[in-house]
């Protein structure tokens, strides 16, 4: 199975509340322009558990934080939105490689390899720096890479610095859904090399950040399941699809839905989410889980397919 840690950035879903179901990703800030970024204001449902977002996603390169305030903000929102006691893990303030800032416009593109030697630098020191200062949390470590090999080398300095019931961050493929034929090759290249090295470290769970696109995930699965290593990810667009006249993903998808009225879009919202964590835990029987770009794997895989 995959575990869908469901995106939260409202406080009700369209006049109901919001259902994002056992598990939920929540940033302390969100919006892709340096003039709509703002607080995240949210509402954790009782019982639902956190893993909690470092904000990076929506921090430009002008606007980045010290490792130290980006700590501080994350700890402030846990407070002010109350939901402190839900988180489980929390993220590393990591420098994203698959997007860039231009005149405060944030748009996706990777970056070169050349230029992510920086972002590799800045994102292990931010990882080495929240895990001298865990304070007894569990965490998530994120990566950065623009190549499989630039991507192993940031995991060899990572990985050092988990313990027990930490998670291993996959960042910089949130864009594999818009840009497959780009992105898809260094996913495989990178999944190839990584998920053995880090199976062999003894890494237990692996989060892959902010994507649904479904080829990419049943190939890291099943990657994956070969070290006996469990998949999560997160994403808000499972509670927005139908907010937007969207229905499914990949086979499930419905051509034909129409954007429900405003009496009832909340509570399609979480059917919506609902569904999606459905398809994702018995990801193992669709034809998405198969051996990078369907080729024969290397052992017999833990899992039946």
């Amino acid at each position: 199975m995959i575990r869908l840690y469901c995106g939260l950035s409202e406080q009700q879903w369209n006049h109901h509340p919001v259902a994002p179901g056992p598990l939920a990703c929540v940033s302390p800030v969100y919006g892709k322009t340096r003039e709509t970024k703002m607080c995240n204001r949210v509402t954790v449902p009782p019982g639902t558990q956190v893993i909690q977002d470092s904000g990076a996603f929506s921090d430009g390169i002008e606007q980045r934080l010290t490792v130290e305030a980006a700590l501080e903000r994350q700890l402030a929102h846990a407070d002010r939105y109350s939901y402190a006691s839900h988180v489980t893990h929390r993220a590393s303030y990591d420098l994203l490689i698959d997007e860039k800032w231009e005149g405060g416009l944030r748009r996706k593109a990777r970056w070169t390899e050349q230029d992510a030697e920086q972002a590799v630098k800045t994102t292990v020191q931010a990882a080495a720096y929240l895990a001298r200062h865990r304070g007894g949390m569990k965490l998530i470590l994120s990566a950065q890479g623009v190549s499989g090999r630039q991507y192993l080398h940031c995991a060899r300095q990572i990985v050092p610095l988990m313990e027990q019931g930490d998670i291993f961050g996959m960042g910089g493929f949130c864009i594999t859904g818009k840009r497959p034929a780009q992105i898809m090759p260094v996913f495989r290249e990178t999944i190839r090399l990584l998920i053995p090295f880090l199976g062999r470290e003894g890494v237990k769970r692996v989060h892959l950040w902010g994507v649904c696109y479904a080829r990419a995930l049943g190939e890291l699965l099943w990657e994956c399941d070969h070290y006996g290593i469990e998949l999560s990810t997160d994403s808000s667009g499972p509670s927005v699809r139908p907010a937007l006249g969207m229905w499914g993903y990949a086979e499930w998808r419905d051509a034909s839905y129409m954007r429900p009225p405003v009496e009832i879009r909340g509570l399609e919202r979480a059917r919506h989410v609902e569904a999606t964590q459905e398809w994702l835990k018995g990801f193992r029987t669709t034809r998405h889980y198969q051996p990078t770009g369907g080729g024969q794997p290397g052992q017999l895989s833990l899992w039946p397919g």
